[in-house]
């Protein structure tokens, strides 16, 4: 906490801000109309390749943020073998849905399965826990899901965790 990240001018958390045109009024007491904020493509943020701003992550290994095209979210932190309780796994959907739970290698077959519960909005909805099999090669990490959706979802690896 107490860092400060740079923000795009124009941006706020909220999506672009209307900036006000130049005053074409006549006289005092007229107010500047706002500009169309979708009138400058240039106003846009670049591409998080071309973004200085956003830090590219360095990390190897399954401990990472990783992301879907549609924004979804999957923390990965470390295994904790000896704290069974502990999370280590947390998915976010936007919407309000956030899974959580524990990543770990699975039994003899040595592969890593990942268990979460969910909630909606603070509201436990167990007909929404995920079960399923972690594979990742390089910045790519594919999961197979075994209960809670069907096929697979391959994540790209997004940032790295931060290791407070």
């Amino acid at each position: 906490m107490g860092e400060h990240t740079p923000r795009t001018p124009g941006r706020g958390p909220g999506g672009p801000r209307a900036t006000l045109a130049p005053a074409h009024a006549d006289g005092p007491g007229e107010s500047p109309e706002p500009a169309d904020p979708t009138a400058d493509p240039e106003d846009e943020p670049p591409a998080r390749s071309d973004n200085p701003f956003v830090p590219r992550p360095t990390g190897t290994g399954l401990q990472a943020v990783w992301k879907l095209p549609d924004s979804t979210m999957l923390g990965l932190g470390d295994e904790y073998a000896d704290q069974p309780t502990r999370i280590n796994a947390i998915l976010g959907f936007r919407g309000g849905l956030e899974c959580k739970g524990r990543r770990r290698e699975g039994g003899s077959g040595g592969f890593l399965e990942m268990a979460l519960l969910c909630e909606e909005d603070g509201v436990r909805v167990t007909s929404k826990d995920r079960v399923g099999n972690l594979r990742q090669n390089g910045d790519k990490l594919t999961v197979t899901w075994k209960k809670g959706a069907t096929g697979t979802d391959t994540f790209e690896r997004f940032g790295d965790m931060d290791p407070s």
